[in-house]
């Protein structure tokens, strides 16, 4: 609106009942969540009745319930709602729409009031002002034009001001050098002050009135305005809503994970929810439960973003009944988001030990600058490494620190098993590649003395056994086969995520676990 220095208050009623529903949210949201739907957009008001409006054709309702979005700043019910807010706070987008998608706004009227106090007085002062600068402009021009025609001074004969030499003189001279006679002229005439009084005395009474009608220390409250218009903007996690997001996430898997993956798609997405799936598989046929992690320290960071979509890391500390070992561990989680009518989707997770989780810098907006050039290419090549090292177990040149630790160790050790000459098989190839259906290295995040990112390689399994031999590759294999086919080959799918984090000039890659995704016989 452009008007500062007051308050809106926008209010809507319905005449058939409808509930309404009421919301204020920053236009990112708003755009993404309203793109192709039918919409009457208000951009500009001038009070106290115009308005500069459009109507957009499009669907009739929005992808999502209305209500249930999770960005709204505000938001409200009933048959009549209503919201006030600041002409001079940071933009946002009011929403007005039916609470149920299958009513209409049909009945509907939108009002809007703004305390105007003290704009009368304004107006007065302006028009008082006004008067007297058209009396100061009438006044001067009129003394200027007297001057301009006063006619020429006389000398004792009669005639005008003549030279010495008895050539006639200018018919005018400058008022300082011009003489009077004291012999013969008139006396010297009084300034005649009295008009000046007048004028003085009316110009004061102007002034004065106009201050007493404005109220004096309640000068004008609401006054037009032309604001810098800046795009919209927000970070993909706002400040104070990592711990909501993490206890809703948790809450979620918990339940998801009792129900055997109903709904997980919901939550998560690949990478991640491939290794959900096989885990719901693999507990399944050991009879075991599984359940989500808790949190006792919630942190995240995002690059604040002007339009969808969106992502952000969230790192969790876990408690002490959430994960085997001694050693506190926090889990690190890459969040990404759509658009504003879809739910954040996990899309990778991975622990690193507490002791090692790196300082996030925030800035007043509580967004983390994304990690440097440099740092995105050591996301590629590192990738590349840990596939190398999967394979063969040995550590390139220039490969990152911590490859021959946790999991990555401990898949090097199963592989080894494998391959030992009382396993009985002929046979065990493995081929390691970068996981490329998220671009890892586009998502990065600066820290204190470095940055951090998240990986993902698979492999392929192939192991050979001999004809003679039964099949038994042990139940967490076998959980998730896919087919019953008979044959003396078999491929193991593996993932492989990882935490790559910087610290100076040191590249460590971090892995506590591996997980087995499938298995086929050929």
């Amino acid at each position: 609106m452009p008007y500062s220095g007051s308050s809106v208050t926008v209010t809507a009623k319905n005449a058939n009942g409808t509930e309404l529903f009421v919301g204020t949210a920053n236009g990112v949201d708003t755009d993404s969540y309203l793109d192709g739907v039918a919409q009457e957009q208000i951009s500009d008001v001038s009070f106290p009745k115009a308005t500069d409006h459009r109507y957009i054709p499009g669907d009739a309702k929005p992808e999502a319930d209305i209500a249930d979005r999770d960005w709204w700043i505000s938001k409200d019910t009933g048959k009549t709602v209503a919201k006030t807010f600041d002409l001079d706070a940071e933009p946002q987008v009011l929403v007005i729409a039916p609470a149920n998608p299958d009513d209409t706004l049909e009945g509907t009227t939108v009002s809007m009031e703004m305390p105007v106090k003290g704009v009368l007085g304004l107006s007065l002062l302006g028009i008082a002002g006004g008067i007297l600068l058209a009396g100061l402009s009438l006044f001067f021009f009129i003394s200027w034009w007297q001057q301009r025609i006063r006619p020429p001074k006389k000398n004792h004969d009669g005639r005008g001001d003549s030279e010495p030499n008895g050539e006639p003189g200018p018919a005018t001279q400058p008022i300082s050098t011009v003489q009077p006679d004291t012999a013969t002229g008139a006396p010297p005439r009084r300034r005649d002050l009295r008009n000046r009084r007048s004028f003085t005395a009316v110009t004061a009474g102007l002034i004065g009135t106009g201050m007493v009608l404005s109220g004096c220390a309640s000068m004008p409250i609401a006054k037009p305005s032309n604001p810098d218009i800046t795009p919209y903007e927000r970070p993909a996690l706002r400040a104070g809503e990592a711990g909501t997001f993490m206890t809703n996430y948790t809450e979620s898997l918990d339940k998801t994970l009792g129900d055997k993956g109903t709904d997980l798609d919901k939550i998560q997405a690949a990478p991640l929810i491939d290794h959900t799936r096989a885990q719901i598989q693999i507990a399944d046929k050991a009879k075991q439960k599984l359940r989500a992690p808790n949190f006792t320290e919630v942190v995240a960071g995002s690059p604040s973003f002007s339009k969808y979509p969106m992502w952000f890391y969230a790192f969790g500390t876990t408690d002490k009944k959430s994960t085997d070992g001694d050693k506190p561990l926090t889990q690190v989680m890459l969040v990404t988001r759509e658009s504003a009518s879809t739910d954040p989707l996990v899309r990778s997770a991975s622990y690193i030990p507490t002791d090692q989780m790196p300082t996030l810098m925030a800035d007043g907006q509580g967004a983390v600058e994304p990690g440097p050039k440099d740092f995105d290419k050591e996301m590629t090549s590192s990738a590349d490494d840990v596939a190398s090292y999967l394979v063969d177990g040995k550590g390139k040149d220039g490969a990152p620190d911590g490859l021959k630790e946790g999991g990555f160790k401990g898949f090097r050790d199963y592989l080894g098993g494998l391959r030992d000459k009382d396993s009985g098989f002929d046979k065990v190839d493995v081929d390691c590649k970068p996981y490329e259906d998220l671009s890892f290295e586009d998502m990065t995040l600066s820290t204190e003395h470095g940055a951090i990112g998240m990986g993902e390689v698979r492999c392929t399994l192939t192991i050979k056994v001999p004809t003679d031999y039964a099949l038994d590759l042990g139940d967490t294999v076998e959980a998730v086969k896919t087919n019953d086919k008979d044959g003396d080959t078999v491929k193991v799918e593996t993932a492989h995520p990882y935490v790559l984090m910087q610290t100076g000039d040191e590249v460590t890659a971090v892995a506590t676990d591996w997980n087995v995704l499938s298995s086929r016989v050929e």
